[in-house]
């Protein structure tokens, strides 16, 4: 790996387009930037010690000195985009989010320097000093912004009739009622693939033009999703936006109640496609609660992922049992 800048100018710069934003008893300061030409081995993260701070030096491919830190008046944030954009990463802001959560919004300004000679891409970092440093259960959330505003709405595959989402040609059923995805809401599964037994957690972390976005979907960083006038549910993520079910999906509702770790739940929407192709899936959605099982059959095997705790509008799930005695959470 190749590290091509890391210079005071490109510091100074970030300077002027930061600032110091704070949120509540939190602030950000620029700290080290650089741009490299190589994919760095490493994703954003949250850095609280030495130890820490010296394996994502190496993973950057920095030889140099780097600014001493005080990792007991703040931690260091480090933040890698997903793609080789080049230019200038730029902190928006920094807020509270629901759960006690801190969520850390940045953009890439494209019109930033980049490393000299023909390369095909730059990936720019930043890190950044977050004080005072978070607890330990303070989760940190990164949230592209320039991904966020790029999400249009009444724009996607959904407008072509061969890719219009079946869902809405059920009668007297509202999709949003079984897909409730307002910010804050989170879901917690148990993942079995062939790779062993997992728990993956998905959660509503920012809303904008009528598309909620998630810290990561089932593994995938930065997805939106939005449910249409119309009963179409969108999926917006790098790769553009597509209608998240296609005409061979298949609609039922069954009157047996779906249990789960998280619950029993009645009232259920069945999505399938037939059995008997090269892919295979089944989804079961519960009423004011949303996505509860999903298991698929691909080539890459079988995989399973089972609701096993949520926050849905202010109720937990499983519900306590004085919750269960009073209606309240």
């Amino acid at each position: 790996m190749k590290y091509t800048l890391h210079s005071a100018s490109v510091l100074a710069f970030i300077s002027l387009l930061l600032g110091t934003a704070l949120a509540g008893e939190f602030s950000v300061e620029p700290w080290s930037s650089g741009i490299l030409v190589d994919e760095p081995a490493v994703t954003s993260a949250l850095i609280r010690s030495g130890e820490e701070l010296d394996e994502a030096k190496e993973a950057l491919g920095i030889t140099g000195p780097l600014p001493g830190a005080d990792f007991g008046a703040y931690a260091l944030l480090l933040i890698v985009p997903d793609e080789g954009t080049g230019g200038i990463i730029e902190i928006a802001g920094v807020t509270p989010a629901t759960g006690g959560a801190l969520e850390v919004r940045y953009r890439v300004r494209s019109e930033g320097p980049r490393p000299e000679g023909p390369i095909k891409a730059s990936y720019p970092y930043l890190i950044v000093k977050l004080g005072p440093a978070p607890g330990a259960d303070v989760p940190v959330r990164l949230i592209d912004e320039d991904y966020v505003n790029t999400l249009s709405s009444g724009t996607g595959l959904g407008q072509f009739r061969e890719y219009t989402n079946v869902l809405f040609t059920a009668e007297n059923i509202s999709i949003r009622e079984y897909l409730p995805i307002d910010k804050g809401n989170t879901w917690t599964y148990k993942s079995e693939t062939s790779r062993g037994s997992s728990e993956v957690t998905n959660s509503v972390v920012s809303e904008s033009d009528g598309w909620s976005v998630f810290d990561t979907f089932f593994g995938v960083p930065g997805v939106g999703m939005k449910i249409a006038p119309g009963g179409d549910i969108l999926v917006s993520s790098k790769g553009g936006i597509k209608t998240f079910y296609n005409t061979d999906a298949v609609i039922e509702f069954p009157k047996e109640p779906y249990s789960t770790p998280a619950g029993v739940f009645d009232g259920v929407m069945v999505v399938t496609v037939p059995e008997g192709g090269d892919f295979w899936f089944r989804d079961v959605y519960a009423k004011g609660i949303g996505l509860v099982s999903h298991e698929q059959k691909s080539v890459k095997g079988r995989a399973s992922y089972t609701l096993i705790g949520a926050r849905v509008g202010g109720a937990g799930y499983p519900p306590t049992r004085d919750s269960r005695s009073t209606g309240k959470d």
